[in-house]
């Protein structure tokens, strides 16, 4: 963080220091009504003493001083976020990172993304939230593209809306002293106890979550050819498009009414799956061969062959929310830390004409 004095980051053998910029020099509507020491720095607050949440402004304060020291310069934007209706849980959050995010590294791929957020509720029946988004500002320097993208995905996401302050972005830049105590004077309003109070206990009233900038990989034409998977304006919870494999793993009493298809034997098949080469698929078709046979009812089959719950969340999650929007399995298991081999045997870039994805899940 800024030392007011120095302009220096490291500040561990100095003197603790009182930040001495002028209230009236940052936003004159935006008065400080109390102060909170940070890294031996006291910075001017908008919550009193007696109204500050000091876990909630520490996780602030920590969020932004990382970013500053990750970066020559970076661009904070401040959003309020209303919901239709009340929600027991925070999953709106999650629901509208998983649409924000890819979006927004498809715009700024070499920017990262830091994000704080917290809840409260006032008389209102459903709760908002308060949001700050801090990116990289040698790739951004003005949130108009942003704004849109986030006002987008919030209403896709959770059918809310959103508001946008006044002077609701702020350009850091190092050692800019008058900025940074704009900024923190501005955001710490989140940490103010009004309003929170009435949150359920066990429902978090806060969070942070950190999206580094992606290296992009040279694709050769053969890969580009492997990752072209659906277009589809939704994410539906099944294919809309029949593949021309959906009948390896389609009951018969579910494909009366579609045309017969000739039966394939094993070899067959397995010489059709093996010319796009999927190892989930032939992972799918080599366990339903094996069981096929062995046992009568097909609800013993599916509950003998179900996925793990770590991969059926990451199976649910890829195929609902990215695979539809084009998003390879190769980005995901970056976005989300996982082995790409281990995740070849769960998910793959299935063209949507080849298989239904959604079919192969009892068998995987």
């Amino acid at each position: 963080m800024i030392n007011s004095k120095t302009g220096s980051l490291d500040s561990a053998n100095q003197e603790p220091v009182i930040n001495n910029i002028t209230r009236g020099t940052v936003y004159p509507d935006i008065r400080a009504k109390g102060e909170f020491l940070y890294d031996d720095v006291l910075w001017p607050v908008m919550p009193e003493e007696s109204q500050q949440d000091v876990k909630i402004m520490n996780s602030l304060f920590k969020a932004v001083d990382r970013t500053y020291a990750s970066c020559s310069r970076f661009l904070a934007i401040r959003y309020d976020f209303h919901l239709p209706q009340y929600t027991a849980d925070n999953r709106v959050i999650t629901r509208f990172h998983q649409l924000m995010i890819p979006a927004f590294r498809k715009l700024y791929s070499k920017s990262f993304a830091r994000v704080f957020w917290v809840r409260e509720q006032n008389k209102a029946p459903a709760q908002h939230y308060h949001y700050l988004l801090m990116v990289d500002g040698n790739c951004v320097r003005h949130p108009l593209k942003i704004n849109k993208l986030v006002e987008s995905c919030w209403k896709i996401a959770t059918g809310g809306t959103v508001w946008f302050p006044k002077h609701g972005y702020y350009l850091i830049r190092k050692n800019d002293t008058e900025a940074m105590t704009a900024l923190l004077l501005r955001v710490s309003y989140f940490a103010k106890r009004h309003s929170k109070e009435e949150i359920a206990g066990g429902i978090a009233r806060s969070g942070t979550q950190h999206y580094p900038y992606l290296k992009k990989t040279k694709l050769t034409k053969a890969t580009q050819l492997r990752t072209q998977v659906a277009d589809f304006s939704q994410a539906n919870a099944y294919c809309p498009l029949p593949g021309k494999l959906d009948s390896l793993f389609t009951s018969a009493e579910s494909s009366v009414s579609e045309p017969v298809t000739p039966t394939l034997t094993l070899k067959q098949r397995l010489d059709e799956v093996a010319l796009p080469p999927m190892k989930a698929l032939r992972r799918a078709l080599q366990r339903f061969s094996m069981l096929e046979g062995r046992l009568t009812g097909s609800d013993s089959v599916v509950a003998s062959a179900k996925l793990s719950p770590h991969w059926h969340r990451h199976f649910e999650r890829y195929y609902r929310y990215y695979w539809p929007c084009n998003i390879s399995v190769s980005q995901y298991c970056r976005w989300y830390y996982l082995n790409p081999s281990t995740a070849s045997r769960y998910l793959c870039n299935y063209p949507a004409n080849l298989i239904n994805p959604w079919l192969l899940a009892p068998w995987l």
